[in-house]
């Protein structure tokens, strides 16, 4: 993302993105949130995304800020705790990144302190079977390629961590969140969570990949 402009248009074709691919695996997401929770996980990011969208086409000022607006209108909409995580999660990645620049060290300070807000609100760690097992690995793969590639080139290089992240949770009992009162429920399952957060970096990746 290189002048303020760009980085507004690529937050909002991002967030669009995304409402569309979450929108396609709804059933899936509630699928796989059934194994272990109410079923309602791909309702909830669906209506979380569309009020983000409202938001961020409406807001003002920078990518930063759009960010902010977005988050606090999806943790709003969606309700519940995975609402209230990834609304978190945009708003204070928002609030680091400011007004730049918007570059990949700048963005990957911002999404540390992004996963910083989801881990303390969420009270977990990776292994606990939550968004965190796709987050972490992706944060800390993009940081890794930060010193030397632009910001689409080190989002397509860091993905694979984040799938493999997702994928990973299928093995773990959940240790967090309303999943784990039902102890061994989920195994066999990925965490939906950490499942849609990979959807959205995917969505980033592509809307990135187009400048």
């Amino acid at each position: 993302m290189s002048s303020p402009e760009v980085a507004i248009s690529i937050v909002r074709r991002w967030l669009a993105l995304a409402l569309e691919r979450i929108a396609a695996q709804e059933e899936e997401l509630g699928r796989l949130d059934a194994a272990a929770g109410d079923g309602d996980h791909g309702a909830t990011m669906v209506r979380g995304l569309r009020a983000a969208v409202a938001a961020a086409d409406k807001a003002e000022g920078n990518a930063g800020q759009l960010l902010v607006e977005a988050g606090a209108a999806f943790a709003d909409a969606s309700g519940g705790a995975s609402g209230a995580l990834v609304g978190a999660l945009l708003s204070t990645t928002g609030r680091t990144l400011g007004d730049g620049p918007y570059d990949t060290a700048n963005v990957v300070r911002a999404l540390q302190a992004g996963l910083t807000m989801v881990k303390r609100l969420g009270k977990a760690q990776p292994g606990d079977k939550t968004l965190i097992d796709a987050l972490q690995p992706f944060v800390d793969a993009l940081a890794a390629q930060a010193a030397d590639q632009p910001l689409a080139a080190a989002w397509a290089a860091a993905l694979p961590a984040a799938r493999q992240g997702a994928a990973a949770t299928a093995a773990m009992v959940a240790r967090r969140g309303r999943s784990a009162k039902l102890g061994e429920r989920s195994l066999g399952h990925p965490d939906p969570g950490a499942v849609s957060l990979t959807l959205l970096l995917q969505a980033a990746d592509a809307v990135l990949s187009t400048g």
